[in-house]
């Protein structure tokens, strides 16, 4: 079959069978995938090579480039062929889309190092143009941290890794399912579908598989970036315009850039449009200083067996003191409200301020703050829009719900709408606190957050008093777990809660609802450390915290601990006879993991973690700077590892970056990983951990080494 003039690989290397959408977000357009050569250091002609192109279409047509299938004897230079052949594909699509397309790595100047970033696909063909000078269709953007398409050319382009990898994205929408933006995190989170073998250009060279494998390889990653542009009806990208409006934003801009340039265009046209000033703040910019965040409650620890665990939320605490108060860069202590005691900030407020700030042993108090009665402020007037804007979307979304037979379209449509109202009016909360913010203010985040946590400790305060007499378990931000305990009263425990939130409107004026109602549920005694489940058999665990789940961990470990948590909430009164079970099967899976192969090692049994420093900045002997400098990575980069007996060569450590062979790998350390994560959990449900040590075949902690 010919596409576009070029010959459409043999099926077999495709895998994903359903790709397809029309939708505008991404009709007419192409996902891109390139593999070249690996180097270290900055680029050079000479270090490197193209060797193979992909393309995926919206309709989900594949294309693949490989140097191999341009003979020499046709072609004098396979490589300058293949790139003449990919860029005549890439310039039939008006957009396209990829991952990690833009970036370039960047090197201090002094050392050579590399400090941030890698070099991306893009980056490696706008070179290869340059060698065999063909038309670039690319060229180096600001201060040469990043590649565009040319100023003034007609298509488009999205790096699905910016957008993806927006904190707004990451936390807000997917609520850190995720936690690195690598395509083989995004893709296994959110499609279920991981890297062809699991693999990594980065951590292996893909030049070196047969040539079948290496088609097979980038096809899958074009393929995963489509999937991801239309994941869920496009679901992302339609959240972005919706973004791109709201910040009156050009959309493709708004996908390649962060919230606070958002934030920083929409404030830039509303003084352009006079909607706002700042000639009576003209301190409306104040560098940053430390202070303090939301109030927490110190959590009990403990497991609740068939005991009602009621999370109550204040709904739209943040917004609501933001409106309430004018809180914003352009009303803060404006030279007009000064004597205007309505606008004095509240001097509880205020106290919990000092009160921080000594705490703290902070060197600075705070007198008098007053926000501008004159004049809306910017935040205010942007939320009241917004939320407005939420406000009618899900009450559409709840009527639509109503009906016999909801249209599944409009229960999206609508979904789409009120969530990117919620997540654009959340993220500019804390932007005022940001120091590289055009608007920072750190006081406006200063008073935003007291306001909250003097808000916060009051309805913990009514909660605990006549005629409610709650036990507080735990609370945080704007969210108390609260028990009833007083079984006097005739009402049912969902009618004393419902007497409390009618009471929390009249008193404090502020509208709670019921986030979560747990049958069963264990607290850590940690800030922000739970699981709860609701009782319903079709509904899962609600999780924070736990980092027997995260994504550092292998594999094996993240899935038996899920599954033993499961099993423990679920059915807590088999606990003692199910959990010894489960832990034997575990360690046997893990047997059968060694036994069967290299591949079956490097999916299950592979620890990563991200670098908080670049690796000359950790001790010679840290394994993270080791690793580091081994696998050539900087700061906010994945290193990896997997745990040996024997002291490998290169690390000079009992770990490798190899993967091990079966008699090599630690066993007894994925054991103790495993029962190391689990041991809170196990200690507060009443487990004894050494018995339990005893029957994974364990040494007892204190002579564990």
């Amino acid at each position: 079959m010919k596409l576009l003039g070029i010959d459409k690989p043999n099926s077999q290397v495709n895998e994903i069978n359903v790709i397809k959408s029309d939708r505008k977000e991404v009709k007419y357009s192409a996902s891109i995938d390139i593999e070249w050569i690996p180097y270290k250091g900055k680029y050079q002609h000479s270090k490197t090579k193209i060797y193979e192109v992909a393309f995926c279409t919206n309709w989900g047509e594949r294309i693949v480039l490989h140097l191999s299938d341009y003979d020499k004897s046709k072609f004098p230079n396979p490589e300058r062929a293949l790139l003449i052949d990919s860029l005549y594909i890439f310039n039939q699509f008006d957009r396209t889309l990829g991952w990690y397309t833009t970036g370039i790595a960047v090197y201090d100047e002094k050392t050579g190092k590399r400090i941030r970033g890698t070099d991306s696909d893009f980056f490696i063909l706008h070179q290869r143009c340059l060698y065999y000078n063909l038309d670039s269709p690319f060229e180096i953007g600001y201060k040469g941290r990043h590649i565009a398409l040319k100023k003034g050319s007609t298509k488009k382009h999205i790096d699905l890794f910016k957008v993806f990898g927006n904190k707004a994205i990451q936390n807000n929408v997917f609520e850190g399912k995720y936690t690195t933006p690598s395509l083989e995190n995004v893709s296994s989170a959110l499609l279920g579908i991981s890297k062809y073998g699991n693999m990594n250009a980065g951590s292996i060279n893909i030049s070196d598989l047969p040539i079948k494998e290496q088609k097979k390889y980038v096809i899958r990653d074009a393929e995963l970036v489509m999937l991801l542009a239309q994941y869920k009806d496009c679901f992302v990208l339609r959240l972005m315009g919706k973004f791109s409006s709201y910040a009156e934003m050009d959309y493709y801009k708004v996908c390649n850039t962060d919230f606070s340039k958002w934030y920083e265009n929409k404030y830039n046209k509303m003084i352009s449009r006079r909607e706002i000033t700042v000639e009576h703040t003209p301190k409306y910019k104040l560098e940053k200083q430390e202070y303090g965040g939301g109030h927490h409650t110190i959590p009990k620890k403990g497991f609740f067996i068939n005991s009602n665990i009621i999370e109550l939320d204040v709904k739209g605490m943040y917004g609501n003191i933001i409106i309430k108060n004018n809180s914003s860069f352009d009303t803060l202590n404006c030279n007009c409200c000064e004597d205007d005691p309505t606008a004095q900030l509240d001097q509880n407020t205020i106290d919990l301020i000092n009160e921080y700030l000594e705490g703290e042993k902070i060197n600075r108090r705070v007198s008098r703050i007053w926000f501008c009665q004159k004049r809306k402020g910017a935040l205010p007037l942007i939320l009241q829009g917004v939320l407005s804007d939420r406000e009618k979307y899900q009450r559409l979304l709840k009527e639509e719900k109503s009906k016999p037979n909801p249209d599944k379209l409009l229960l999206d449509e609508y979904n789409m709408q009120q969530l990117a109202a919620k997540v654009f009016a959340n993220v500019g909360y804390g932007l005022f606190g940001n120091e590289f913010f055009d608007y920072s203010n750190y006081k406006v985040a200063e008073c935003i957050t007291a306001e909250g946590r003097r808000i916060h400790k009051q309805m913990e305060f009514l909660a605990q008093q006549d005629p409610f007499n709650f036990d507080i378990v735990f609370g945080f931000t704007d969210s108390i777990f609260v028990k009833i305990n007083d079984k006097r009263h005739e009402k049912s425990d969902i009618e004393q809660i419902n007497q409390f939130i009618e009471y929390c409107k009249k008193e404090l004026g502020i509208t709670v609802e019921i986030k979560n109602v747990f049958v069963n549920s264990i607290y850590y005694g940690k800030m922000n450390y739970f699981v709860g489940w609701s009782g319903k058999q079709n509904e899962d665990l609600i999780i924070k915290g736990l980092d027997g789940l995260a994504r550092s961990n292998p594999l094996w470990v993240r899935r038996w601990f899920y599954r033993i948590l499961t099993e423990i909430i679920k059915r807590p009164e088999k606990r003692f006879e199910t959990i010894p079970n489960l832990l034997k099967e575990a360690v046997f899976e893990l047997e059968n993991v060694i036994s069967k192969s290299k591949e079956r090692i490097d999916k299950e049994l592979k620890f990563t973690q991200k670098l908080k420093f670049n690796p000359e900045h950790y001790k010679q002997s840290a394994r993270q700077g080791r690793l580091g400098r081994l696998l050539d990575k900087v700061q906010g980069e994945e290193i990896f590892w997997f745990e040996t007996i024997s002291k490998d060569k290169d690390t000079n450590g009992n770990f490798s970056t190899t993967i091990p062979t079966s008699d090599n790998l630690n066993v007894q350390k994925y054991k103790e990983t495993l029962l190391k994560k689990l041991e809170d959990t196990l200690t507060i449900t009443g487990f004894d951990v050494e018995k339990i040590r005893s029957i994974v075949n364990l040494k007892p902690m204190a002579n564990f080494e």
